[in-house]
């Protein structure tokens, strides 16, 4: 199956690819197939023209956390998303997959789907304005509650062509980068949550939800948020 993982070269994305196969095609900043900065809108449009063929899927892995400034933080985790799928729509065959990487974070959002509607259709262009009164944290939970929005927006408008659109939302994770959680959303935090369930997830583990969203055993699944989180989400609701 020929899909296009971004975020490939760690953590879930590696996960990821080593689940797909050799036909995967990995994107990353450095070290991958395609190489590109998804916090430069031109570099994502140039994407189209590297890859050949025709794509099964796209699994939009990469994200970075609330360490980063927050213009780089909505860029790459929801704006760049939807830059990419509007670059590659062409190339992605009628009955292809997309799935987006959100996070439960996304719960703790306030921001209303108005708000959400105009962050994603300003797009880059209006980055500096949305990002301006927001820290990183605070855009980290912004970003991905704007992909979720985005999962929904992008199920509804590519079903005439038969692709769907899902995201999967992961609890904490043992990637590279949740020592960068732990310093955003508190290291108490973080540490309840493997309290609650046991542990926190595995790559793997994520990258197995996704590559079932991509596949055709999903074939009915579109719109979807799916929380991969251990059960953490339900539990916390339970013991509130």
């Amino acid at each position: 199956m020929s899909v296009l993982v971004t975020g490939a070269a760690s953590g879930i994305g590696a996960a990821l690819m080593a689940l797909l196969g050799p036909d995967a095609i990995g994107l990353d900043r450095h070290e991958a197939d395609v190489v590109c900065d998804l916090a430069d809108p031109d570099a994502i449009a140039a994407v189209a023209d590297r890859i050949e063929g025709t794509l099964d899927g796209i699994a939009h892995v990469a994200g970075v956390p609330g360490t980063a400034d927050a213009a780089t933080v909505l860029a790459v985790n929801c704006l760049a998303p939807a830059a990419l799928t509007s670059a590659l729509l062409h190339k992605l065959r009628d009955g292809a997959a997309i799935v987006a990487v959100s996070s439960i974070a996304a719960l703790r959002c306030d921001w209303s789907a108005d708000a959400h509607d105009a962050l994603l259709s300003g797009g880059f262009d209006a980055l500096p304005s949305h990002a301006a009164n927001l820290s990183g944290p605070e855009a980290y939970e912004v970003s991905k509650a704007a992909l979720n929005r985005w999962v929904v927006r992008s199920s509804a408008q590519l079903q005439p062509r038969r692709i769907r659109v899902n995201g999967v939302s992961p609890g904490p994770v043992e990637t590279p980068i949740l020592g960068d959680f732990r310093k955003t959303m508190g290291e108490d935090r973080i540490a309840a949550a493997a309290g609650l369930v046991g542990r926190h997830g595995t790559p793997a583990e994520i990258a197995s939800a996704i590559a079932f969203l991509l596949s055709a055993e999903a074939r009915w699944i579109n719109g979807a948020d799916l929380r991969v989180d251990g059960g953490f989400h339900a539990m916390r609701a339970v013991v509130a």
